[in-house]
């Protein structure tokens, strides 16, 4: 036999020897019981006496005695407390309310009032008149007396009142700061030039220089927001106060008798009734402050360099002063034409003459002259 044939068996035989090894080792158990532990031994116990019981413990009984009854609350003291009336401000003079009475100013008339919007409602020399005299309230003199005139800034005179009125019911105050509004700023014609930017920094005071003197319809519209929290609601309280003093063919649409454009109605009213508020205006003591000023100037703001001059536009009081003339109110409506309300005093006599509608306001003033002159010539 070769010997390579020998080797090669030999190999063989090894080889297969080794996998019948290896088969024998797979097929063994070789999982080993696991030995327990022995008992961890134990320590000797002690055997101790058992404790003795407690005695028992008892509560003492302790007699409190019975809180004593506790008093009532005495009834509250109330300290009467007087309640002192505001009485309505004295006027410095006496001055005439309405009447009953024929031949005198009367708030008993029947209601006039119209919705109608004119073209046009002045005349030559004037569209209404009349002259009273403020002590009585007697008709001194009158002519169209009732017929329908655009107030124009006479208006103004019943937003003073109202105004006024509030500060003495304690509603506002003179010194209160007044809200410039955007509505407030963008009022056209006469004014101050009202700014958002001034909010505040005016006063109720300045606001009725403003209104009397220069006839700001800026500062109206100012003290009616402050007054009434909006124009609207503001007019509707100089309606209501129309009515009240007997004003029975005026309609306010205005604080200030703008013409509000538009085909909507002016401020309407006629000489009757605008004499009714004359009066109503003089019975309160601070009117003729404001009316017979003649020259102020409205405070300093932040974005006034120097202060706005104030200058009354009643010529009668400041340009050509007609003796004792202490107020009231003019007014301008392109289609009512140029109106005044004025007052004057000559000794113990006040005088109150409305002219409605003239064409001009030289004709006005020769006119209203012409008027207060009859009437302290009727009292004499």
């Amino acid at each position: 036999m070769k010997k390579s044939n020998v080797t090669f068996i030999a190999a063989g035989l090894i080889v297969l020897h080794v996998i019948i090894f290896i088969f024998l080792i797979g097929t063994k158990d070789d999982t080993k019981p696991t030995k327990k532990s022995p008992p961890a031994p134990t320590q000797q116990t002690v055997k101790r006496p058992a404790p003795k019981p407690l005695p028992e413990f008892k509560v003492p009984a302790v007699n409190i005695p019975e809180a004593p009854a506790i008093a009532p609350m005495p009834e509250p003291v109330v300290m009467p407390v007087e309640i002192v009336e505001m009485k309505p401000v004295a006027a410095r003079e006496t001055i005439a309310s309405t009447s009953n009475q024929n031949g005198y100013l009367r708030s008993d008339r029947p209601v006039n009032r119209t919705r109608q919007v004119f073209a046009e409602l002045k005349r030559n020399p004037y569209q209404s008149a009349i002259v009273v005299d403020a002590r009585t309230g007697k008709i001194l003199y009158e002519n169209r007396a009732a017929v329908y005139s655009y107030p124009a800034s006479i208006t103004k005179m019943m937003t003073m009142l109202l105004v006024l009125e509030q500060i003495d019911a304690g509603v506002i105050g003179l010194k209160d700061r007044v809200k410039i509004t955007k509505e407030v700023a963008g009022i056209g014609g006469s004014g101050v030039y009202l700014d958002v930017r001034e909010s505040g920094n005016f006063t109720v005071e300045d606001m009725l220089e403003a209104l009397m003197i220069h006839s700001a319809n800026d500062a109206a519209a100012a003290l009616a927001v402050h007054v009434s929290g909006t124009v609207s609601s503001f007019v509707e309280m100089m309606n209501q106060k129309a009515r009240e003093l007997g004003m029975n063919s005026t309609t306010y649409q205005s604080p200030h008798g703008l013409p509000p454009g538009g085909g909507k109605q002016p401020d309407v009213s006629t000489a009757y009734d605008i004499a009714i508020l004359s009066l109503a205006a003089l019975r309160h003591p601070e009117t003729l402050k404001y009316t017979s000023t003649k020259l102020t100037y409205l405070p300093l703001s932040s974005i006034r360099k120097e202060k706005f001059m104030l200058a009354n536009r009643n010529p009668l009081v400041g340009k050509k002063p007609y003796p004792g003339c202490d107020g009231l109110k003019t007014g301008y409506h392109s289609a009512g034409g140029s109106s005044l309300s004025a007052t004057a005093k000559q000794g113990n006599n006040r005088i109150v003459a409305v002219a409605l509608g003239c064409p001009d306001k030289n004709v006005r003033d020769v006119e209203i002259r012409k008027l207060l002159d009859k009437g302290f010539a009727a009292l004499k």
